[in-house]
């Protein structure tokens, strides 16, 4: 069902960060349903001028892009990450940050959000590469393969579920825009105008097709994610309700309690 090429630059052999050889063909457009960008420990050599041109044009043309670990650093450089987001490893999500401040890295195990899909790195990559062949087959073959390869997959709770093509691209570049500044104090009217739509209007499509105010799903967005970190860290909830965005932990009690009807600290006492 699926074949692949591997492109470099000028082609010929490549090696891998752990020495091992891979023979590679001259890049091209090639009518690619999907590319992967792979930078290694090099995202300085990767990015050159060549590849940024070449990811700009498969942007353009409707391909699929995905990238692994520091490739975020590369789509950042070609300006693909100033609308949709890149998952980066939580070590390098800040250093990331303030060489692109204008970029969407998120701390997030992967990421798959058409037309963009990113991991991590590392086991996460796996679950990518799951979500990429659930998109062009079905969810059965999805489980055959993690089966095959004994493999359970992640399932973050506080990722969202994917958004249908169905709701309108602004609502789905909202969300994305969302879930990348999650401890941001980025607000609705900013997002607004990131994605070219009145507040109203979109206030709008949010209500038609998630049946919520944008404002109301920005919010359950960062609960899950503390709830996320509450259950899977130690960090004191106090960190925790800054990394989602409430400066005010009593704020955020409150809100957290509001939606899942216990405090925080009970809810890491659950588990």
């Amino acid at each position: 069902m699926f074949s692949w090429t591997a492109l470099s630059d000028s082609g010929g052999v490549r090696y891998s960060s752990s020495g091992i050889p891979l023979e590679t063909e001259p890049l091209s457009e090639g009518g690619f349903d999907a590319a992967i960008l792979l930078a290694s420990y090099k995202p300085d050599i990767a990015s050159t001028a060549q590849t940024l041109s070449w990811l700009r044009r498969l942007d353009r043309s409707g391909c699929l892009l995905g990238c692994v670990d520091t490739g975020a650093l590369v789509f950042a450089r070609a300006g693909l990450l100033r609308r949709r987001p890149a998952s980066t490893h939580p070590e390098a999500v800040a250093g990331f940050h303030r060489q692109f401040p204008d970029s969407l890295f998120v701390d997030r195990m992967y990421d798959f959000s058409p037309p963009r899909f990113s991991s991590a790195g590392g086991v996460a990559t796996l679950d990518m590469t799951l979500a990429l062949i659930g998109h062009f087959t079905n969810p059965r073959l999805v489980g055959r393969v993690a089966e095959i390869l004994t493999y359970n997959p992640l399932s973050p709770e506080w990722m969202p579920r994917s958004i249908p093509h169905s709701v309108p691209e602004a609502v789905r570049e909202a969300i994305s825009i969302m879930q990348a500044n999650l401890a941001s104090g980025k607000s609705i009217a900013d997002i607004s105008k990131s994605v070219d739509t009145p507040i109203w209007k979109l206030n709008r499509q949010f209500k038609k097709h998630l049946h919520c105010a944008p404002t109301t799903y920005f919010v359950r967005l960062k609960l899950a994610k503390a709830r996320e970190m509450l259950r899977n860290t130690t960090l004191p909830v106090g960190d925790i309700a800054a990394e989602c965005g409430y400066e005010n932990a009593d704020a955020f009690s409150r809100a957290y309690r509001q939606l899942y009807g216990q405090a925080p600290s009970r809810d890491r006492n659950l588990q």
